[in-house]
Formats: structure tokens, C-alpha cells, sequence
């Protein structure tokens, strides 16, 4: 056998002992957050985690997207990442593995983050960068079902290999750069900015460089104002033409003051998750004049270009978003520049020049961030900008209040100043105390940056661990329909469930459910739900057909078949064929109020018996001085209109009540009927409590046959 040579030897060794820190830092961390995802009990990031755990399933069952049945675009490769996890079966350890899968990859952002510092910095500070990379706040999104823990990781490897194409341009790093590249969109849609970040980079880096800047300088005064207008005339060339293509654009710029200040509000709440310092000495050496190296102008362009597309990118958004959705903090859409902020704020440490007009030029612009970003602190977890998470934290644990919270981070833009204003000192002295005092200084510093980052980022993942045990009371097993129906094709047929985190986390748990219909026409959101039509007053359903043997309904409607398990206010069935609704009651919310009007409808065959039909109305649940409810109940034949839908025919009887608050009444009207039949109550005098319904009665409707 032949020896290797020494020197060989020698380069593996001090290739393992290089790569051990990082390592073990890969461990540590993956292990924390891999802990994190097991307290997180159940979804509640409504309807994105669904929509992705539903096409990841789909594609490892069958090959192929699909949503509740129907066939549906991937849309990004995220689905196809998590797909190997659903091959576990059952939903419970196929949720486990999906959220390790996402803790395994979004943690191995460090390597490509220390791969991006490792050409510009030494190693030590590299470490540093991968460290804080893979510790921001937002890897609290480990524990949910969307794209953030996949796409991280890639943006940070095309921030890799696009920093290595430009500073060392040979043909296999370019390569490699535009294949990142233009992968990334495919990965998250959003990270088709890195498409034109990585245009603007390659730009920059050709105007920073000598020959352009020797061209640049020897243009004459109309020369250079030509080519200003030039650049402009690009600039509103490149707006109408989005506009024109991107009705998100078209309107987010329209507002263009709530983009400004949206995404100033985006850039401060992710000034704040990553320490403030960081950005601060990354503003400093950004502004900081001349780069007269490579590596520096390299630098830049990258910075420069990854800051302006992914803040113009939010801001826009976050400008639509006000429009049809809500006014948030879109910090969600700028983590992607932390690898690059951090190995930029070691970078200006490392040079130990900071120049004071650039510091106080930076300290200005982040203490202007600082003070008009909305800290959302007295909230648990504001999911779209965990950044703010450790504000948050300090507000519930040590009872920090806004006043308070504000000369904390001013304290810490302070102290940055004093930082960057000491390793400008320990660059110009030859004192051995001072320069090791300094040392010491920064090495601190980097610890406490990780620190705090760490901080944000377990306060945010407790805070949305606690949320999802909370948002919604589950049955045990949740999975209860999966078990009763060996997973084989199931009918869901509801109503109200629209915004219903009740639905979509039954949905999630239980993978039989392929089929959604719902008797008041709303529809969960994701793929196709049907409501009924009705062929006849017997209940017969008409309109799509399906086979499935199983259907579960909630408990205000009734399907015809045998009754099996009962669970969570559900009840399953085995169905009869064809498909037919019994009953349904509409609009009684699932507290059992209703507000201005509520109805029974009971189906029926010729020759079924007559009974009694029971409406309890009540005011216990709302004791005190409140006007009284009057209502009106109505009792008529069943009919089916032009539209296949069950309506009020001719009249039977009708009855008049008063429920009062005071005292507190509760009774039962009964009504003598033969299905088919319907039941429509009518209400005057109500009260608001403080959810701001408009509630009348507490009504329920039952309906019992006669005993032949």
C-alpha cells in the first residue's frame, strides 16, 4: 500500500479540525431546534401550512399535486422536498419527519453562510457569520409547513456561488451561480429577486470596476448628466413594465408612501432580531467610500444588490398586502440578507478603518429605524416578524414597556458606536493592552449578537409551540377518522367553514378527507368544494358523483347511513347510496347562538311518520339587565326551488315567544311535523357581547319520529 505524502496528509487533518467547530455547531443547533418542532403539537399557520402538507402528501402518494382531490400545481419544489416524510403513513410521525426535515436544512445554512465568509474573512469571524446565520430568529419556522426553512438555505447558497462568480469568474463558478440562480425561484417565488439581484451584482461589479471607473472619469460634465438621464429612463421603463405585467406591483407601488414606510418597518424588525449591531457596521462599511481591491468591490455590489431587492420586494408587498389583507411587518420577506449583513459586519471589523462621517451616517439611519418600527410587543407572537419576538419576551417575562424597550435598543446602537469607534482606535495604536482590551471587546460582541439572536429565535418558537396548542381544542387521537376509516376515501360535509381552523386541522390530521361539500356555500379555501344540489325532497344528493364509503358531517347536519364513531362534535358514517342529507341546521354558530334568523331543514320519504319537532331556545348564557329576544318560528312544508336548494313551502304554523335575560329563561317550543318539513326562526331585540356578534337566542333544533 502507498503512504500518502505528509503534506497530504497534513491538508486532510487541517481540513477535519477546520470543519470540526462547524460541525458541531451544525449538532448542537439542528438538536434545539429539532426539539423545538416536537412541542409543536399541531398547525396553526392557516392555510399555508395545510396547502403544503396536503401537495407534499400527495406527490409522495400518487406522483402528483393534488388539493382535496382535485389536481393542483406544486408551485414550488418545497412540496417535493417534503414529500419523502408523508411515506411514514400515518399522519402523526409524517408531520415528526416533515418538521425535522425542515430543522435538517435550514440549520445547514451555516456551511454555505461560512463558505460566503470564508471569502472574504478568516476563519474565526467566518464562524462567527455561520453561527449567527443559523440562529436569527426565524428559524423558529422550523416547526411550520412553509417554504422559509428550504428557501434560506438556497438563497444563502446562490449568495454563495454568486459571491464566488464574481470575485473568481471562471467558467464552472458562473456555471454554478446561474443554476442557483435560477433554481431559486423554484424553490420559493419570492426568491426571484435573487434573479435580479444577481443581475444588479454582476453590474456593479463591472461600474466598481477600474476600467469603468476610468471611463466614468474621464466623461464630461453633459456626459455624466446623459447618462443619468439614461439610468433613470431605465428606471421608469422597468416600473411601467411590471406594472403592466404585475398587478401586485402595479398597486403596491400606486400606494408608494406604504411601501416606503412598510418596508422601513420590515428593515427595523430585522435590524432589531439580529442584534441591531450587525447592521449598523454593515451600514458603516457600505458607506464607508473608495474600494480600491477586489474582494471589496465584490463585496459591495453583492450587498448592495441583495439589500435592494429583497427590501424593494417586501416593501411592495407589504404595500399590496395593506390593500386587501392587513397593515403588517413583512420581516418574514427579509431574513435572506442576514448570511450577507453578518459576513459584511464582520468584514468591517476585521478592516478596523471605520471612517466617523459613514458610523454617524449609519447610526442615524438605524436609530431612525429603531424609532418608527411598531414593536407589536404586548403580543405573543407576531408570526410575520419574529424578530420582534425577544421585545416581546422582555415585555411578558420582565415586564418591559415600550419607553423602556426603546433606551434598551438605543442602548445597544450605542454601544455599537463605541465598538466601531474602539476597533477604528485598536487599528491605529501599536498598545498591546489596548489592542488585546479590543480584542476582547469584539469577541464579546460576537457572543452576544449569537446570544440574541438565539434569544429571539427560542422565545418565538416557545411563543408559536404555545399557539398551536391552543388555537384549537383536538380530539384524541386527532387522527380519529384516519383510524376509523383505514384511511380509505372519506366525505366531509359541512358548513361555516370558511376561516375555520377547526376544519383545516381536522383536515390536516386526517388524510382520508379527499372530498368537501358544504350546505351554505362556503368553501375552506383550498381546492374544490361543492355545494350540494338537491334532486328531490327526499335529501337525495345531485351533482358530483362519488363513491366513497365513508362520510362525516358535523353535528347541525345529518347524512344517511349508519352511525359510527362520535368525536370532537363530528360524527362519522358508514354512507348509503346513493348520497343523502337527512337534515341540516343553518346559521346557529357552533356555541349555539344565532343572530337575526336560523332554520331546521328535515328531509323526508313518502309514508315516514310524523313527530315532534323541538326548538329550545334560551337565555341563560346572557343573565342580566338585556332586552328580551322576540321571535317568530315558522314551520312549512319543504319544497326544492329553480336552484336544486331546500326552501320554505306552504305554510303549517307558526308561533310567537319572548326569551328573557332577567330572569334567565331556557325552554322548549314544540311543533307537531311530518318530514319533509323546514323550520325558519326569525328574531327582534339583541345584545353584542364582546366579540362584537349580534347574538338573539341560544337555539338548538331537534326533530323525533313517533314510535309506530
Amino acid at each position: 500500500m502507498t503512504t500518502p505524502p505528509d503534506d497530504v496528509r497534513r491538508s486532510v487533518l487541517d481540513r477535519l479540525l477546520a470543519a470540526y467547530p462547524l460541525l458541531l455547531a451544525y449538532i448542537v443547533l439542528l438538536v434545539l431546534y429539532a426539539w423545538q418542532t416536537t412541542k409543536h403539537s399541531t398547525p396553526w399557520n392557516f392555510t399555508d401550512e395545510l396547502k403544503w402538507a396536503m401537495l407534499s402528501r400527495s406527490i409522495a402518494h400518487t406522483g402528483h399535486g393534488m388539493l382535496q382531490g382535485a389536481s393542483a400545481a406544486a408551485g414550488s419544489l418545497y412540496a417535493y422536498f417534503l414529500a419523502p416524510a408523508w411515506w411514514a403513513g400515518a399522519t402523526a410521525p409524517s408531520y415528526a419527519a416533515a418538521k425535522y426535515l425542515n430543522a435538517a436544512v435550514m440549520t445547514a445554512s451555516l456551511v454555505p453562510a461560512y463558505a460566503l465568509g470564508r471569502l472574504y474573512l478568516p476563519r474565526i469571524p467566518a464562524v462567527f457569520a455561520a453561527l449567527a446565520t443559523a440562529s436569527i430568529p426565524a428559524l423558529a419556522y422550523t416547526g411550520l409547513l412553509i417554504p422559509e426553512p428550504l428557501a434560506y438555505f438556497w438563497s444563502t447558497l446562490a449568495l454563495y456561488l454568486l459571491a464566488r462568480a464574481l470575485l473568481r469568474p471562471t467558467w464552472s463558478a458562473v456555471a454554478l451561480a446561474i443554476a442557483a440562480t435560477i433554481i431559486a425561484p423554484f424553490v420559493r417565488s419570492q426568491l426571484v429577486v435573487v434573479v435580479f439581484g444577481a443581475v444588479l451584482a454582476a453590474a456593479l461589479v463591472l461600474v466598481f470596476g477600474d476600467r469603468a471607473r476610468a471611463l466614468i472619469g474621464s466623461w464630461t460634465r453633459s456626459e455624466r448628466f446623459g447618462a443619468v438621464v439614461l439610468l433613470i429612463g431605465g428606471i421608469v421603463f422597468a416600473d411601467v413594465y411590471l406594472a403592466q405585467h404585475s398587478y401586485e406591483w402595479f398597486i403596491g407601488t400606486h400606494f408608494w408612501h406604504r411601501a416606503f414606510t412598510y418596508g422601513l418597518w420590515a428593515v427595523g424588525s430585522f435590524t432589531i432580531g439580529v442584534g441591531i449591531v450587525p447592521v449598523l457596521l454593515a451600514l458603516t462599511w457600505m458607506l464607508g467610500g473608495r474600494r480600491d481591491d477586489r474582494e471589496d468591490r465584490a463585496l459591495l455590489a453583492l450587498l448592495i444588490s441583495s439589500v435592494v431587492a429583497f427590501v424593494l420586494y417586501a416593501a411592495v408587498k407589504a404595500s399590496y398586502e395593506s390593500t386587501i389583507f392587513s397593515i403588517r411587518v413583512w420581516e418574514r420577506n427579509l431574513i435572506y440578507i442576514a448570511p450577507i449583513v453578518f459576513v459584511v459586519a464582520a468584514r468591517c471589523v476585521a478592516a478596523g478603518r471605520p471612517r466617523v462621517l459613514p458610523l454617524v451616517a449609519a447610526a442615524a439611519a438605524t436609530g431612525y429605524l429603531l424609532a418608527s418600527t411598531p414593536y407589536h410587543a404586548y403580543e405573543h407572537f407576531y408570526s410575520d416578524a419574529p424578530g420582534l419576538s425577544i421585545l416581546q419576551w422582555l415585555n411578558r417575562t420582565w415586564s418591559f414597556t415600550i419607553t423602556d424597550l426603546k433606551w434598551l435598543l438605543f442602548g445597544i446602537l450605542a454601544y455599537g458606536v463605541a465598538l466601531a469607534l474602539a476597533v477604528g482606535r485598536r487599528s491605529q495604536t501599536t498598545n498591546r493592552v489596548v489592542r488585546h482590551g479590543v480584542a476582547g471587546l469584539i469577541s464579546a460582541t460576537a457572543i452576544a449578537v449569537i446570544a440574541w439572536n438565539l434569544t429571539g429565535e427560542i422565545t418565538a418558537a416557545n411563543s408559536s409551540n404555545s399557539f398551536a396548542k391552543t388555537i384549537v381544542a383536538l380530539p384524541s387521537p386527532p387522527d380519529w377518522i384516519d383510524r376509523a376509516t383505514g384511511r380509505e376515501r372519506t366525505l366531509f360535509v359541512g358548513q361555516g367553514l370558511g376561516n375555520s381552523n377547526q376544519f383545516w386541522s381536522i383536515e390536516f390530521w386526517n388524510q382520508s378527507i379527499q372530498d368537501v361539500w358544504t350546505v351554505d356555500g362556503s368553501s375552506p379555501g383550498l381546492g374544490q368544494t361543492w355545494t350540494p344540489n338537491f334532486a328531490g325532497v327526499d335529501g337525495e344528493v345531485s351533482g358530483p358523483r362519488i363513491n366513497d364509503r365513508w362520510g362525516i358531517a358535523s353535528g347541525n347536519i345529518t347524512l344517511a347511513g349508519r352511525p359510527k364513531e362520535l368525536a370532537g362534535g363530528l360524527q362519522l358514517y358508514a354512507l348509503d347510496h346513493p348520497i343523502r342529507i337527512t337534515s341540516f341546521t343553518s346559521n346557529v354558530s357552533p356555541d349555539g347562538w344565532m343572530g337575526d334568523q336560523s332554520s331546521f331543514v328535515v328531509f323526508g320519504k313518502p309514508g315516514d311518520p310524523p313527530g315532534t319537532a323541538l326548538v329550545t331556545v334560551s337565555r341563560q348564557a346572557s343573565c342580566g339587565d338585556i332586552a328580551p329576544a322576540r321571535l317568530t318560528i315558522r314551520l312549512t312544508r319543504l319544497r326544492i326551488d329553480e336552484n336544486a336548494q331546500p326552501v320554505a313551502g306552504h305554510p303549517l304554523a307558526a308561533k310567537h315567544v319572548v326569551v328573557r335575560s332577567n330572569p334567565c329563561q331556557r325552554f322548549p317550543v314544540p311543533l307537531q311535523a311530518r318530514p319533509p318539513f323546514r323550520i325558519d326562526v326569525s328574531a327582534r331585540g339583541f345584545f353584542r357581547p364582546a366579540d362584537g356578534r349580534k347574538l338573539s337566542v341560544q337555539i338548538g333544533y331537534t326533530f323525533t319520529p313517533d314510535k309506530r
